[in-house]
């Protein structure tokens, strides 16, 4: 991924229009506090970074905890959920990182798989003996009207379907996730290992973007979902959760930063971003190591403790969260003011984020989002977040809000530049002569309009990248407007 990098064309050979992305700064893996264990595990099983391995362990771990309590948070109170974005190139191994660390949720899975087995064939028995018992209440032609009424009210309400035993979508749209919480367990996860197909896909067409956006930054906020539809009614659904983790490519990662619908509507600043350095060339290590794998299967064990736990449900619901807050400490309260009073004003003119008001200002909410599930994986009946704990997620959550900035600023290329670089890559890949001309771009080029040819050049000129030299025969023929390639760049 790239960045745009204004400097000027220096005599010494040109310049890029696109300077490479800066490295990631390390990742601060001693503050995840009782999730280190399982990163650093899972990142020697794989060799992969741990900035990935930790993203997979703090969804696992979000997903586990989020329906037990609610954080508290500089202005009032928030899920404890959190949505991640991981940036990796395809042989990254983030899909066995993620699977590693998603042992524990799909091995409760499994267990929801045999129970809700039993209870639905005990359920369609129990649905038959109701509907047969109401059929023949109303057709007795011996029992009045007021008579029957009170026989169906003693009958009592038909028996509701088993709840679905899935708690995470792979490949979900938003349409399906709202149309089917009804059937559903209170606490889910949008976790996937192909996140291109769910930003490139029907999600996030033209026609849906908004809607998907506005979904998702509501599934963050923990607010109520409402469905408006000709063809099923009107429903509303309170007290779900929802932590989600997208594991994505580049190419894709790019189209989403860049994305002003996404940015507008606050929905990237919800995501914990990261795209760590690749390890692609160095994982050399073949054996298995006994540790990792020990590291692995307790973090497994404590996410099915976790997930097995009986949800705190509104009184008459069976997939409506009421979860109490977990209180923080007097010295987590006075650190986290502190730390957002400190964002607060990174957020000024000639700030680090002053370009970044979006992400900076859910920043000390995200770290203490991040406090209560690190609390919460470590003890769900503590009384409180303490201040180290908040020191931690701090520290996390400041990793994040940089990588946000340095992916944010990789993302954004002006057209013009776009353009110049896209010319650039024709002229040195694919034309074979030494010299261009702006009727010749045009023609075989990677674009047809002669102005947008032209000013391309112009700016590759300015780069260095291209020399003027009017007259020079291009295609077999001299050119009254012509360049020069130059195809080495000055270090």
């Amino acid at each position: 991924m790239n960045t745009f990098d204004p400097s000027p064309f220096t005599p010494e050979g040109p310049t890029p229009l696109i300077r490479d992305l800066p490295e990631a700064a390390p990742y601060p893996v001693a503050a995840l506090g009782p999730l280190r264990e399982a990163a650093e595990a899972i990142a020697t099983a794989t060799e992969a970074p741990v900035a990935m391995c930790a993203a997979s362990v703090l969804a696992s771990a979000a997903l586990a905890t989020q329906g037990h309590r609610e954080a508290e948070t500089p202005n009032g109170t928030a899920p404890a959920s959190l949505f991640l974005l991981t940036v990796a190139q395809s042989g990254e191994r983030k899909s066995t990182a993620d699977r590693l660390a998603m042992r524990g949720v799909r091995e409760f899975e499994d267990e929801l798989r045999g129970e809700y087995d039993i209870e639905r064939d005990l359920w369609r028995d129990a649905d038959e003996v109701w509907k047969s018992a109401r059929a023949k209440i109303v057709a007795d032609k011996k029992t009045n009207s007021a008579a029957k009424l009170a026989d169906l009210q003693a009958l009592g309400s038909k028996p509701p379907e088993p709840l679905k035993p899935h708690i995470v979508a792979s490949a979900p749209t938003i349409e399906g996730i709202v149309k089917h919480l009804t059937e559903l367990r209170a606490s889910l996860g949008i976790m996937t290992e192909e996140g291109g197909a769910l930003l490139g896909g029907h999600a996030m067409k033209a026609e849906n973007r908004m809607s998907t956006c506005a979904v998702l930054s509501a599934l963050w906020d923990g607010q109520p979902l409402d469905r408006w539809r000709a063809s099923d009614g009107v429903a509303a659904y309170t007290g779900r959760r929802f932590s989600a983790h997208i594991l994505v490519q580049p190419i894709a990662a790019e189209a989403l930063l860049s994305d002003p619908m996404a940015n507008g509507q606050g929905l990237l600043a919800r995501f914990l971003t990261c795209r760590p350095a690749s390890h692609i060339g160095m994982r050399l290590r073949m054996e298995k190591d006994a540790e990792a794998e020990a590291g692995v299967a307790r973090f497994a064990a404590r996410i099915r403790s976790l997930l097995s736990r009986p949800l705190p449900l509104k009184d008459g619901t069976r997939n409506e969260l009421a979860p109490p807050v977990l209180p923080l400490s007097e010295d987590a309260r006075c650190v986290l003011t502190e730390f957002a009073r400190e964002i607060e004003k990174a957020q000024a003119p000639g700030g680090p984020f002053e370009d970044a008001h979006a992400f900076a200002s859910k920043t000390a909410e995200h770290a203490a989002r991040l406090a209560a599930v690190l609390t919460i994986y470590a003890d769900p009946d503590s009384s409180q977040v303490t201040g180290e704990t908040m020191v931690g997620a701090i520290e996390l959550a400041t990793f994040y809000a940089n990588e946000a900035v340095r992916l944010a600023n990789a993302a954004t290329v002006p057209p013009e530049v776009a353009d110049a670089e896209r010319m650039r890559k024709w002229l040195l890949g694919s034309w074979g002569e030494p010299f261009i001309s702006a009727s010749v771009a045009a023609q075989r080029g990677p674009f047809k309009l002669t102005d947008r040819v032209r000013k391309a050049l112009r700016k590759l000129e300015s780069y260095g990248w291209l020399i003027e030299a009017n007259g020079a025969e291009v295609d077999g023929k001299p050119r009254r407007e012509a360049w020069r390639i130059v195809s080495e760049m000055s270090s």
